[in-house]
């Protein structure tokens, strides 16, 4: 029942732009115009079908590309975690930072707390410089307080790789110029230090 509605719609869809569109089953004009009413309206309704169908085919390859999109996140986390990441800053959008064309206004940094504190031997960053008319953004990237590069970003959406080996708690990006960059994601690479306190058993 609703299919057939669908296909009801797309016929006046049809009708209302005949004027201005190409014929329904690619016909030339001669044999449109050697059709009689009832024939041009099966034809648009055949017409119709066909793309209402060629929508659902292209609904589902999205919905597959989509599946094969997550799996292939999944299995780059699976192995990024066995190469030793222990923490990351994956938006669903792209975090917008420094100048004055993000939204919300007058953010310039992005604090990944590590939860721990923690050996940090490399931090990866996936961004851009791709907002706005200017293209200077510069950030630095922090392991707590302390700065371990500064990354002049670039037009072209790219990962970074910044080597650390100093302990933090927190990994901070933050604008240095007063221009706009996105960041798409960030891995953090290191290993856990064992907070030292001693552990006791009661005996009874």
């Amino acid at each position: 029942m609703i299919r057939k509605i669908m296909i009801a719609i797309c016929v006046v869809f049809l009708c209302l732009v005949a004027a201005c569109a190409s014929h329904p089953l690619d016909m030339s004009d001669d044999e449109w115009t050697n059709l009689t009413p009832e024939q041009k309206m099966q034809a648009r309704e055949k017409q119709a079908e066909l793309d209402l169908k060629a929508r659902e085919l292209a609904v589902e390859q999205e919905k597959r590309r989509n599946e094969q999109r997550k799996l292939a996140r999944i299995e780059q986390r699976e192995l990024d975690v066995a190469n030793g990441m222990i923490a990351e800053f994956y938006p669903a959008r792209a975090a917008c930072i420094g100048g004055d064309k993000c939204r919300p206004k007058g953010i310039n940094e992005i604090i990944i707390p590590l939860h721990f504190l923690a050996n940090v031997d490399a931090v990866q960053i996936y961004g851009d410089d791709r907002v706005g008319n200017k293209h200077d953004g510069v950030i630095e990237v922090m392991a707590d307080h302390y700065r371990l590069e500064r990354i002049d970003m670039s037009k072209r959406t790219r990962w970074y790789q910044v080597f650390a080996g100093r302990r933090a708690r927190n990994i901070v990006l933050r604008t240095v110029t007063d221009d706009e960059v996105r960041i798409y994601r960030v891995k953090v690479f290191g290993s856990r230090i064992d907070s030292g306190q001693i552990e006791y058993k009661f005996i009874n």
